[in-house]
């Protein structure tokens, strides 16, 4: 995603003249619904908000987990009439407002903000490839390993960990198309090898996990992470069959 510490929006609203609304959002706080009239584009300034999805029938899924520097509700500027998905705050978050056809005029007149905004865009369809290839192609293991990547966004500390948000089992299940026992057993299992760490009722990512989280593919949302001590583990790798590649589809099951 965008690098928001190099771009002040707020500062360029300021500048330009133009309206928008700031609200500090405290954790689970609903950003936006999924079928509510939608006129305005928010960016995330701070904070880490889950996109999801569901049905008449009541199934639901996170579609989507977003960084500070991402925008929410863009399809407004497509001329969708209502929201697709339903935003809610992971962590805190401090969330920018802006009036969908203000937006419009300051993409067209304000080059910083379309190549801030071109730049989203182009990160979160990177972000899509990479989630659909991990779901085909890479077992459980793997999957979980590269959400929790991602979601530890925090600066690293002095023993080089990154602290995870508050977040459910059943929700990290829904994320890496999994049930809630195989990720708490894969947690179990990171947390053995030394890769989690709980400590005051916080979770703990050391980097050597992102050896687990690379895919094959070539995620481009994942850092390059220095190599650890990971002889205990040993990667699940697809067999050359097409049945063995059609079954890893499924993502309900319980690899």
């Amino acid at each position: 995603m965008a690098d928001h510490n190099r771009f002040n929006l707020r500062a360029l609203l300021d500048s330009t003249n133009t309206p928008y609304a700031v609200a500090d959002h405290p954790v689970h706080s609903v950003l936006l619904m999924q079928g509510e009239e939608a006129g305005t584009v928010m960016y995330i300034e701070e904070g880490t908000v889950t996109l999801a999805v569901s049905t008449d029938t009541g199934k639901a899924a996170i579609c989507g987990v977003l960084p500070p520097g991402a925008f929410l509700g863009v399809g407004t500027l497509r001329g969708r009439r209502t929201h697709q998905s339903t935003a809610t705050a992971m962590t805190r978050a401090t969330i920018v407002e802006i009036a969908t056809g203000h937006l419009e005029g300051l993409l067209r007149s304000q080059p910083a903000l379309f190549d801030l905004f071109v730049e989203f865009v182009l990160s979160r369809h990177a972000h899509l490839e990479a989630d659909l290839a991990d779901q085909i192609i890479n077992p459980c293991e793997q999957r979980l390993a590269r959400t929790l990547m991602r979601l530890a966004v925090s600066a690293s500390d002095m023993a080089g960990r990154r602290a995870l948000p508050h977040i459910s089992q059943e929700a990290l299940a829904q994320i890496v198309g999994t049930t809630r026992s195989r990720v708490n057993a894969l947690m179990g299992k990171f947390r053995r090898l030394g890769l989690l760490e709980s400590e005051n009722g916080v979770w703990f990512v050391h980097a050597t996990l992102g050896r687990i989280a690379r895919s094959p593919a070539g995620d481009p949302a994942m850092p390059g992470m220095p190599a650890g001590n990971l002889a205990a583990w040993r990667p699940i790798t697809p067999s050359s069959t097409g049945l063995a590649v059609r079954r890893r589809y499924s993502p309900m099951c319980s690899r």
